[in-house]
Order: C-alpha cells, then structure tokens, then sequence
C-alpha cells in the first residue's frame, strides 16, 4: 500500500473541510435572517461540495495507485464477531454522547469569547425563530445526510483510506487521525475539544482491529441518535 508523507495527509485531511467551508462562509450570509436556518445552507453544501470532493480524490487515487475499483483502496477489511461490533459499537456512541453532554458548556464558552469575532451564523446554529415547515426539511435532511451518507463517506475517506497510509506516523497514526478529522471541521471549531475526545476512541479501535465497519457503525449512529434527539426537541 502506497504510504502517504506527512504533509500530503495534513493536505489531504484538510482540504475538503475547506471546500464545505467556504460554500458555508459565501452562500450563508446571502440566506440568513431570510427564514433559512444556517444548518439547511451547510447541508446542502455537504452533497455539493464533499461528496465530490472525496470521490473524485479516490478515483484519482485509485487511478495512481493501479486499482480497478474505488473499493480496492480501503485498507481496513477485517470483519469482527457480531458480539465484539455491537458492544464495541453502543460503547463508542455512549462515550461520545457523555463527552458531548460534558463539554457543551465548554463549547458555548468557546463560541461567546474566543470565538465571538465570527458572525452569529458561523458558531450558534439557533433553531428558533424559523418555521416548523423549514425546521422538519432541515430535520430530515439532518437525517439523511448527516445520519447515513456524511459517515459513511467520511469513514471510507478518512478511516478506510487516509489512515492505512499514515504509517510514518507508526503508533500515533489513529490519534493524529482522530485530531486532523475533527480540525477538518472548520464550519464547527467550537466544539473542537468535544470531537478529538469524543472519537479518539473509535479511530483507535478502527485501527486496532483493521475493521471500517466499526467506524461507520458508530459514527452512523452517533449522527443519528444527535438527529433523532434534535427531532425530538422540534416537537416537545
């Protein structure tokens, strides 16, 4: 397997967070206060942007590297008993939400201080003050994208093909990886903190046992349990 040199993985890390980024920054400010919630803008971006962005990156790879398919490419095959995926799997989602419920006081303190030079729209995604009919598209929508598509293509990107190529980075591979994917984020730098702790774990357990199907079961599922809570409040 061709291993990738550090600044190409950085690179490579990076670089479709900005591509999303930048649709968010330019198309955002046009749609806010317009009765469109800023998280429905990045949604939209997600297919338009990323999605692109990562396959065509693997096609390019797979063409370099003298594949046949995309699929070849992934370097974590190895399958876990249904027992070890399903306990290891509830376990990642469990911690990440208690990371989560931990530190969002943490993010909101990040949001109102240091990051208070970015416009409301960048850091506080605030549902209220929209229609119920906007709300339940950007809802659904959350669910889709984020819930199932998002993970999975993210999972093969960063976890199946990123880092099996990170091996310069010898033991500190899956923690270097867990950082650069939540600094990829750049659309959510406040809860920078929340994502490294939150999936350092799973990224460790991806590469301990060379299985992708753990990652995208719980990053699947820690999407959608986020999306089915955020379908809650909308009706409480």
């Amino acid at each position: 397997m061709k291993q990738l040199t550090k600044p190409k993985a950085l690179w490579y890390h990076f670089y479709p967070g900005i591509l999303l980024t930048l649709f968010f920054v330019i198309s955002t400010p046009f749609f806010y206060g317009k009765g469109i919630p800023p998280q429905l803008i990045l949604l939209i971006g997600i297919p338009l942007t990323l999605f692109p962005s990562l396959y065509f990156h693997l096609k390019h790879a797979k063409k370099e590297e003298g594949k046949t398919t995309i699929s070849e490419l992934i370097g974590y095959r190895e399958k876990l008993s249904r027992g070890k995926l399903i306990g290891y799997t509830l376990g990642l989602i469990i911690f990440a939400f208690l990371v989560y419920g931990a530190l969002q006081p943490l993010s909101v303190i990040l949001g109102e201080t240091l990051l208070s030079w970015l416009p409301e729209w960048y850091t506080v995604y605030d549902m209220e003050g929209y229609s119920k009919t906007m709300l339940t598209i950007t809802l659904v929508l959350n669910l889709i994208i984020n819930g199932f598509f998002a993970p999975i293509a993210e999972e093969i990107y960063f976890r199946g093909y990123l880092l099996p190529r990170m091996e310069t980075w010898v033991k500190y591979a899956p923690f270097v990886n867990a950082i650069l994917f939540s600094l990829y984020h750049f659309w959510q730098p406040q809860i920078y903190l929340t994502l490294i702790i939150a999936l350092m774990p799973m990224t460790y357990l991806v590469w301990k046992t060379k299985s992708l199907k753990l990652g995208i079961y719980t990053h699947c599922g820690i999407n959608l349990f986020g999306a089915l809570l955020s379908f809650a409040m909308l009706n409480q």
